[in-house]
């Protein structure tokens, strides 16, 4: 009996630390966002087929763009895509192979005015033939 309540304790004791360090981001499942700074782009094709993506920004004011043929599994990384101001809204289009509609996304590259964290934009392909994708925004650092 002592050894079933010993095991059920060491049970207890690594969920809660567990628990504890993932709210204080200690150990964090996906670091992804912490290793990129501000205004990164990731093109992550989640798909199993090669797909030509190019990614532009929508002002005119940035001169950014990126053209590339993304593998299945594969995730492209441009470092930097963008820099802009802290506040400013940076706009990026996105035309995934050769027809379909561009998709569209804000994000804020140097962060809020307010000493927010600065973003970095991840475009995640998940079918090549239909050509679907999803932004999401992402912590970055400065």
């Amino acid at each position: 009996m002592p050894d079933r309540r010993q095991f059920l304790a060491t049970v207890g004791s690594t969920f809660g630390v567990a628990s504890v360090s993932g709210c204080l981001e200690i150990l964090s499942i996906d670091s992804t966002a912490q290793s990129y700074p501000g205004g990164t782009i990731l093109v992550e094709n989640a798909a199993e087929r090669s797909l030509a993506v190019s990614v532009t920004v929508a002002e005119d004011e940035y001169d950014a763009s990126l053209e590339t043929t993304v593998s299945g599994g594969e995730t492209h990384v441009r470092r930097g895509f963008v820099a802009a101001d802290a506040g400013a809204v940076v706009t990026l289009t996105a035309r995934l192979g050769d027809r379909g509609d561009p998709t569209t996304f804000d994000f804020l590259p140097a962060g809020g005015e307010k000493n927010a964290r600065p973003e970095v934009a991840r475009l995640t392909i998940h079918n090549a033939v239909e050509a679907s994708a999803d932004w999401t925004a992402m912590r970055g650092t400065r």
